[in-house]
């Protein structure tokens, strides 16, 4: 195996940013390679936690090439230079739910999962701190029969880092309205991974949960999640929220009423009724701000027939009070109206998108970063001060990107206040998980906002 360097030549869509105010956003995009497949959004779906990560000074990326070979890649965070490693591992780039999920533990060893949707779990580790090279590993090590049964219909695959040094993974077991929530950690000092929750959420055979998950700055958990009846994703419904504040082993309410676990329908709360039919789309994305009070945003529309429009879900209340209360955001309606109905890959005209939070002495401000059609596909960042609301937008990048969705770093937000997004112009006809496009290879690389 070899490396391949790329450099910063030939590779600028836009770096100049148009906005609306006098202060232009910080906006820049970082070359990688040319060669990612583009034929569907395998590898720029939103919500992944996470195709782009950074520890310990450098980012580590991962991607499908042009012949469907994982790749994965390393930076310094100082240099636009690549090292680039073709693994021997390869995925079903047609559909876009195989998407590459990676995270780098405190000792620099790389973890990544890559290719699923209802399939057994493929897991592999770098074979040395900091290396690229990897080895295709069993997760757990000898698990027993009913944790080995949870291995055999894995979608959704997420990695998240904890302040300890230990790691979580999650994935649904299951389908598409008939799905559970598995809860899997990593021991940082024994090395070794063990089952947490076999069934977190449980959809008990008549749904499933679309979750999204956080650590924030603290340490806290944020679990926000819709139930969807059937595969047709108008039967989307409901924003929940449970929260942990010891590393995923025991959950609660906001307001700290533990969970009897595996959380239902009927025991999870509701933070905010969306009813079916109403274009919610899945999952939604979650966060915290500085003081752990959570934030949960998507997008729906206020009645069946109505415009859709983002909306971000917060509560002001500290963590622990016995009566919290939520609040709503809503931006601004899109430019026209789209059914949001049916199975597979949808394809909208906006993506989901990304929600960063930033805390100022007094003050604080929300971002939306999605993809908007209506806006020549160009890559929007939408913002308001939270207490006085007033959404204004920014284009990030002068150039349409197809149907690519947002991915964030969540270590670079955390430890910088910068936003890399894995950046793709990709095709992905609306429905289909199983296109087979001849599409040309793109571009691929990492686009930085700085609000």
């Amino acid at each position: 195996m070899r490396f391949v360097l790329f450099a910063t030549l030939l590779f600028c869509y836009a770096c100049t940013p148009v906005t609306d105010n006098a202060h232009p956003p910080a906006a820049r995009l970082i070359p990688l390679a040319q060669d990612a497949f583009s034929g569907s959004s395998v590898n720029v779906l939103s919500g992944v936690k996470q195709t782009l990560y950074t520890r310990n000074g450098m980012q580590y990326a991962a991607f499908y090439n042009a012949d469907a070979k994982l790749v994965v890649a390393k930076r310094a965070v100082n240099s636009e230079k690549w090292q680039v490693m073709a693994t021997p591992f390869s995925g079903n780039v047609n559909d876009a739910h195989n998407h590459i999920s990676l995270v780098v533990d405190d000792e620099d060893y790389l973890h990544i999962a890559w290719d699923h949707h209802n399939t057994p779990l493929k897991y592999a580790r770098s074979v040395a701190p900091g290396s690229l090279e990897l080895a295709k590993a069993r997760m757990l090590s000898q698990p027993g029969a009913e944790a080995a049964a949870l291995e055999h219909s894995v979608t959704y695959p997420q990695f998240y880092a904890l302040a300890n040094g230990d790691l979580l993974f999650a994935y649904r077991d299951g389908g598409s309205g008939r799905g559970n929530l598995v809860l899997n950690r990593y021991n940082g000092k024994s090395k070794q991974w063990q089952r947490l929750h076999n069934s977190l959420i449980d959809g008990e055979g008549q749904r499933s949960a679309y979750w999204d998950m956080a650590v924030d700055a603290n340490g806290v958990l944020h679990l926000a999640w819709i139930w969807r009846e059937t595969p047709d994703v108008a039967t989307n419904h409901d924003l929940s929220y449970a929260q942990s504040t010891d590393n995923g082993a025991t959950w609660q309410r906001l307001g700290g009423k533990p969970y009897t676990l595996p959380i239902t329908l009927a025991s999870g709360e509701v933070v905010k009724a969306v009813p079916q039919q109403h274009k919610l789309m899945n999952p939604p994305a979650v966060t915290a701000d500085a003081q752990s009070r959570p934030f949960i945003a998507s997008y729906w529309a206020d009645t069946p027939a109505d415009i859709p429009r983002y909306h971000v879900v917060f509560s002001d209340n500290a963590q622990g009070k016995e009566s919290p209360v939520w609040r709503e955001m809503k931006a601004p309606k899109l430019a026209e109206n789209f059914a949001l109905s049916g199975h597979g890959t949808k394809r909208p005209p906006i993506s989901r998108a990304v929600l960063l939070v930033e805390s100022f002495r007094n003050a604080r401000q929300v971002h939306l970063i999605y993809r908007d059609d209506y806006q020549h596909g160009n890559v929007i960042a939408l913002t308001s001060p939270l207490e006085q609301p007033a959404w204004h937008t920014q284009v990030l990048l002068e150039q349409a990107v197809g149907a690519w969705e947002p991915s964030l770093d969540i270590a670079a937000w955390h430890n910088q206040q910068q936003a890399h997004l894995l950046l793709q112009a990709v095709a992905q006809n609306d429905g289909n998980d199983h296109q087979s496009l001849a599409t040309a290879p793109s571009h691929i690389g990492v686009l930085v906002w700085q609000p």
